[in-house]
């Protein structure tokens, strides 16, 4: 070993992350696939520019991660990677002063230990660890950029705002509170460059969202905002306080408060920290906020902490009493995460549950497809550890995921499968069979000979907005047309199709009425189309206005909506 590959293992910064690092490789082999790990596993395996939920960053990065290692550490390898390179960039984003002193590097590593996103994603693959990387590359270089706007630093900028999109879609939240906490940006024509050069970068996702329907857009932005309903806000204050340690958490908003930002780079990283917590607890008024959606405050809050540290003499003293408190209970988490020796439910189903429950599925399956229901966790989950395709249906009530985008429906068409569905209520426990798993577990499961569903949308409506009545006979006409390879059976013995029309109020099912077809339609071929005038009654239906739309069911499948939804407006 030459001399300054000895003095780099003896800097003491470098042996914390080759120690880190090994600590999360471990980790990331020996713990069982987290639930949303296993679907951002199967985008990897169907590469593209853009996936229904996020952009397709961490895709490419289990991608690559995965030709060296095919289990769980390949799915995790480059997200071990890049959280060292985040620690290393923070570092080096951090005053020089302060990192200088004797000492400093071991406060350092009690913050970036203390804080639970460091530990989650320094092995976790999701789209909040490239983000989290890429917050760092971001605020590097818009630091540099801040002293010169040369063009080296602008084309950076410009590729680090790309990197942002591409993770994950709450990077435009990053940039527009930059922005505000620096407003002269917008007289800035190397910024406008920088972005530019974003744009140019992002077309290919751009056009992936219009060819597909802007599906992103159209979930994060429609779907899944509800009602003013602000029973979720207690619930976004408790895990927004647990998620990033009440211990540091309080001293930093004290110190935030105590000390005004010195610089633009300073006021920056304030509204980042201070403006994804209060954007996501507007929107804990319109619907649940989960943890990790913050989780990209943990680099502003570690800079801002480190930089502070000198702020008041005990600051240092009570960070490494936390530490000792708190570092054995760490440790005790990470190894139960990867361990079953604590009996806590959590993270039975979350990590420990999974092998067997596959094995148990897979056996009763043997070479037959899975169908799954209102989950894009299970089957992505199945797949991983049965290598065995596997598909979900949606019904009303669930949302749309990748699966609705995949040609998955297509490959299980015709085919014997087995189905799982989630819920058992009377009618299917009736028609299904219910299987013993291993550990007391059980399921109900059916085999279908012939399968078919009618997932996609099929159904025309001629208009916007509807005015039906409550005292007479209503009649609506439907374009009906085949968007598969195949026909349509829709008297097929097995699962024969319904097709209904659903009223909704404020997001909840309200009513549904089935609509026979003309008897003389059984059959409709691969892209042919065809009128139907379809009637129903709706005495059961307070007047007033609903959401309406048309649905279907496959025999005794879960029902899904096969149209846009439109306006209706009831009468007596």
């Amino acid at each position: 070993m030459n001399l300054k590959l000895k003095k780099l293992f003896r800097n003491p910064f470098v042996l914390f992350l080759a120690v880190w690092g090994i600590v999360n490789l471990l980790q990331a082999r020996f713990t069982p696939l987290d639930n949303d790990e296993a679907y951002y596993w199967m985008y990897s395996k169907y590469l593209a520019w853009g996936y229904f939920d996020h952009p397709p960053m961490i895709a490419l990065m289990i991608k690559i991660g995965y030709l060296f290692f095919h289990n769980e550490l390949g799915v995790r390898l480059l997200t071990v990677f890049s959280q060292l390179i985040t620690l290393y960039l923070i570092w080096l984003i951090t005053d020089k002063e302060i990192r200088e002193k004797k000492g400093n590097v071991l406060i350092f590593y009690m913050l970036a230990v203390l804080m639970p996103v460091n530990t989650v994603y320094g092995f976790i693959s999701t789209p909040d660890a490239p983000l989290i990387l890429f917050t760092a590359v971001f605020l590097l270089i818009y630091k540099h950029f801040l002293v010169e706007e040369s063009s080296k630093n602008t084309i950076l900028l410009g590729l680090s705002i790309a990197a942002l999109a591409y993770s994950k879609y709450h990077g435009a939240i990053l940039i527009l509170l930059v922005i505000l906490s620096n407003p002269r940006l917008l007289k800035s024509l190397r910024f406008y460059m920088a972005e530019a050069i974003a744009f140019i970068l992002l077309m290919p996702h751009f056009y992936w969202q219009y060819s597909n329907g802007f599906p992103s857009v159209k979930y994060h932005l429609v779907e899944r905002v509800s009602a003013f309903n602000p029973e979720h806000v207690p619930d976004y204050l408790v895990s927004q306080f647990s998620f990033h340690n009440p211990f540091l958490l309080v001293i930093l908003v004290w110190i935030m408060i105590k000390v005004k930002s010195g610089n633009l780079f300073d006021k920056a990283l304030n509204y980042i920290f201070t403006g994804f917590l209060i954007f996501f607890f507007i929107s804990s008024f319109r619907y649940r906020v989960e943890p990790q959606w913050t989780a990209v405050i943990c680099v502003p809050a570690l800079i801002l902490l480190f930089n502070n540290i000198g702020f008041k003499p005990w600051l240092k003293n009570y960070i490494k009493w936390v530490t000792i408190i708190l570092f054995p209970l760490f440790i005790v988490a990470r190894l139960a995460a990867a361990i079953d020796f604590l009996p806590l439910s959590f993270l039975k189903n979350e990590f420990h549950n999974k092998k067997q429950w596959v094995n148990d599925i897979s056996t009763i399956a043997g070479n037959r497809p899975v169908v799954f229901t209102n989950s894009y966790q299970q089957p992505s989950v199945y797949t991983f550890y049965s290598g065995k395709l596997a598909y979900t249906l949606d019904n009303l009530s669930y949302r749309k995921t990748q699966y609705d985008l995949w040609d998955f429906e297509e490959q299980v068409h015709g085919k014997e499968v087995l189905y799982v569905p989630h819920l058992f209520s009377d009618t299917y426990k009736r028609n299904l069979t219910k299987k013993m798993l291993t550990k007391g577990d059980s399921a109900f499961i059916r085999i279908f000979l012939d399968f078919q569903s009618l997932q996609k949308e099929c159904v025309i409506l001629n208009s916007e907005k509807y005015t039906f009545s409550r005292s007479d006979t209503n009649v609506i006409h439907l374009k009906l047309f085949n968007p598969y390879p195949y026909a349509v059976n829709f008297k097929n013995i097995e699962l024969p199709i319904v097709f209904q029309i659903a009223f909704m109020k404020n997001g909840m099912m309200e009513i549904k009425k089935n609509i026979d077809l003309p008897g003389n339609i059984s059959v409709l071929s691969p892209g042919d189309t065809i009128s139907v005038d379809c009637k129903f009654t709706l005495e059961d239906l307070p007047s007033g206005s609903y959401d309406f739309g048309i649905c279907s069911e496959a025999g005794i499948l879960y029902d899904t909506f096969n149209s846009k939804l439109c306006e209706a407006r009831i009468k007596d």
